[in-house]
């Protein structure tokens, strides 16, 4: 998909994001994933887990660990729920910061997708819904609809739908991966 518009986004920030993301998942990694921070914050884990997973999914970082884990830990409704809440709020994060650092007027920026996903206008529930699940295509769409203005109300519902497929699917791998 190719956007006529530039990311203003200062490189610093871009950076900034990477090492925040690199370390919490670092040290969510140290502690066990998902089973390591319930262990360690009981009752109080999921205040933590669902901010984690938020801030990892928006990242170039592996956040369906802590989804699969929340379906192994808290069942595959609860698990869900959680999974759910912070791919949305990843999906948004990314969606607010692609949408802010748009600058008019300026030159292309390519985002690798299949070809026949990139003649589907960004603003298309297709592509927003369907597109997060092609490889690299969660970070693709939500950048993509920042940067090509999609109203806060479509990219919302559709992120809301995707994610919840997606949360959905993931949670039943951490119960599979319990039952086995």
């Amino acid at each position: 998909m190719t956007v006529n518009k530039e990311c203003g986004l200062p490189a610093y920030i871009v950076l900034v994001f990477l090492v925040v993301g690199y370390l919490a998942w670092q040290w969510s990694e140290t502690l066990g994933g998902a089973a390591g921070l319930s262990e360690k914050f009981g009752g109080m884990a999921p205040l933590v887990t669902i901010p984690l997973h938020l801030l990892l999914s928006a990242t170039p970082f592996p956040s369906e660990t802590i989804g699969v884990g929340n379906g192994a830990l808290y069942g595959l409704w609860v698990g869900t729920l959680y999974g759910w809440l912070a791919w949305w709020g990843g999906s948004m994060l990314e969606y607010g910061i692609a949408r802010r650092s748009v600058k008019p007027n300026s030159e292309t920026l390519s985002i690798p997708l299949p070809r026949w996903l990139q003649s589907v206008p960004a603003s298309s529930p297709l592509f927003l819904i369907v597109g997060r699940f092609v490889p690299l295509g969660y970070h693709a769409v939500n950048i993509a609809a920042g940067i090509k203005q999609v109203s806060l109300w479509r990219h919302t519902w559709c992120s809301l739908v995707s994610n919840l497929i997606y949360s959905f699917a993931m949670s039943s791998v951490g119960i599979g991966l319990i039952s086995l």
